[in-house]
């Protein structure tokens, strides 16, 4: 029982290792998007950043419920061996996903000019019909990517990812160098460069309608035939797709305010329109961007693969297993996100210049007449989002852990209160003259910190269960604080060694990437030795991860972790 347990318990962590990976590698594509799409817009790269927040706002609330519903419902089912209910939930969620899809998209296009005039973002009028379409295509994707998750099965969702990714890189760059070649104007070239998710959002749907209906891996083994009717299947569709898409967007609504209440506020505290808009585009198109890649690569597939595990744990009524799927996950992500975190506070300044350069954009005058480059703005806002970086980490895992137990209208009241917060806090910091800009992320933080802290106290009481921080993030947390000031040191050491040996600048991108491979590298094997060094992991948590049996019994011959067992046998 135990070993099975664990062998499931292991595709959790498979699954989400999976999208890991693909999340990478599609950050890592569309970094190699931005980067020179950045370059090419230049300063007009806001109009792109305002296009792509607004429709991805719309995004969130057309998509992040449904999948969310279909897969726990997807998973209960398959867990009870009910093929033909999993085949009326999918095709239910398909003509529903379709009707919100096709309202969002006619809502963007015909409303685009409003949108944008009401975002202080006149000029991206033309981007945001470009890329309406996107919300029809991304609905039906979510339907089959929410299938897919539910059965446990991350490769259709990894691969149309992929394709995504690709297809914007290559499409979306290539038509914004023609757009500049043939002279048209910023905005007709931010309208090209976003035409290429539009293509690639239907490539990846298409990808995934396909594999659907050609594939033999997608059934369910039928050992029940009870299944519900078409209006039930609905109405638990909705009932569990409306708070999780309220919550979604309330997260998400933390960027979406940047795109309202950023240049309004500085505009209302005395900083020119021109400033306030260079201010905006630095710190969404370079702080942003890269504190967003983290969570979305290592932390989000713990979130999607959890989900489906705890609830088929939850429907055959196994309490005990459940409780270790969800401290399992917690601390996972608490050991991902802690170094992580950490260590991007200190490496914000190399991050940005490696990725983007040091001399990116042009110089900002600052209402008190000092003027800077956009990196020495970006990365002291950098290193402020990095401390959020744990919060909204746990956020997503305890919301979806909550999702996957039933309680899905907890999420929605902390991410609720959290958002409150954001707002009273972003509009009274960004008005500050001392604080502006940096006024957002400190924000952002309050919001995802007050919003863990509810979610962790609904868990405990929900499942009747202890999740102490100290038990859970002590030892990470002692590891991460040795791993980052050793990063920093390095940092210095490699900087000030640059600085003394070479002509070239210590923040170009060449000592960039030297500094950021050698604490990387020596930092990632720190950390781990420090946590076996402290106890900070468990035999169980080992096990989990590939080759992790093997590794585990030679960790326990070596006395570094003690043999014990998360996943104790359900009475």
């Amino acid at each position: 029982m135990i070993d099975s347990r664990m062998k499931r318990s292991r595709s959790f962590v498979t699954q989400a290792a999976i999208l890991s990976l693909s999340g990478f590698a599609v950050k890592i594509i569309g970094l190699l998007f931005r980067i020179p799409l950045t370059t090419i817009l230049g300063d007009s790269m806001g109009i792109f950043t305002a296009a792509y927040s607004i429709y991805a706002m719309l995004f969130m609330i057309s998509t992040s419920g449904l999948p969310v519903a279909i897969s726990r419902m997807i998973a209960v089912s398959s867990e009870k061996g009910r093929y033909v209910e999993t085949i009326k939930i999918l095709r239910m969620s398909i003509y529903a996903f379709g009707i919100v899809g096709v309202i969002c998209s006619f809502f963007l296009f015909f409303f685009a000019e409003p949108i944008a005039i009401w975002s202080e973002h006149p000029d991206s009028v033309l981007a945001l019909k470009v890329i309406a379409p996107t919300l029809l295509f991304i609905c039906i994707e979510s339907a089959f990517r929410g299938y897919f998750q539910g059965l446990r099965n991350m490769y259709p969702t990894a691969i149309s990812q992929f394709i995504e990714a690709f297809i914007k890189l290559s499409v979306g760059l290539g038509a914004t160098l023609w757009a500049r070649y043939m002279g048209y104007p910023v905005q007709v070239q931010a309208a090209f460069a976003i035409s290429g998710l539009t293509l690639g959002v239907f490539l990846g749907m298409l990808y995934l309608v396909l594999y659907k209906f050609m594939s033999k891996k997608t059934h369910v083994k039928q050992t029940s035939t009870e299944s519900m009717r078409y209006k039930k299947i609905a109405k638990r569709l909705v009932i569990i797709a409306l708070p999780v898409t309220i919550t979604s967007s309330a997260l998400y609504l933390s960027q979406f305010l940047d795109t309202l209440v950023i240049n309004k506020v500085l505009i209302g505290s005395g900083v020119g329109a021109a400033t306030a808009e260079a201010l905006y585009t630095t710190y969404t198109a370079l702080a942003i961007s890269i504190s967003d890649l983290i969570p979305a690569t290592l932390i989000y597939p713990i979130a999607i693969s959890i989900l489906p595990a705890v609830a088929g744990t939850i429907a055959l009524k196994k309490h005990k297993i459940a409780v270790g799927y969800i401290v399992s996950s917690i601390r996972i992500s608490g050991i991902i996100a802690l170094p992580s975190s950490l260590c991007l506070f200190v490496l914000a300044r190399p991050c940005i210049a490696l990725i983007y350069g040091a001399n990116w954009g042009n110089e900002i005058t600052l209402a008190s007449g000092k003027t800077l480059m956009p990196i020495d703005i970006a990365a002291p806002a950098l290193s402020i989002l990095a401390l959020g970086i744990f919060f909204i980490s746990l956020l997503s895992t305890t919301n979806a852990l909550l999702q996957a137990v039933g309680r899905i209208y907890y999420p929605l009241i902390s991410v609720g209160a959290g958002v409150v917060l954001l707002i009273v806090a972003e509009v009274g910091l960004v008005s500050i003259k001392q604080i502006g800009i940096f006024g957002a992320p400190i924000s952002s933080i309050i919001c995802y910190t007050v919003a863990l802290l509810m979610n962790m106290r609904f868990l405990r009481k929900s499942q009747n269960m202890k999740l102490p921080p100290k038990r859970l993030f002590l030892k990470p947390f002692i590891a991460a604080c040795i791993t980052a000031f050793y990063s920093y040191i390095s940092y210095k050491f490699v900087h000030y060694f640059w600085q003394s040996n070479f002509n070239s600048s210590p923040d170009g991108r060449l000592a960039s990437l030297m500094i950021l491979i050698i604490t990387a590298i020596s930092g990632v094997a720190l950390y781990a030795f420090v946590l076996l060094i402290i106890k900070g992991i468990t035999a169980d948590e080992v096990r989990l991860l590939p080759k992790g049996n093997r590794l585990c019994e030679f960790l326990i011959r070596k006395g570094w972790i003690k043999n014990s067992r998360v996943f104790d046998d359900a009475k």
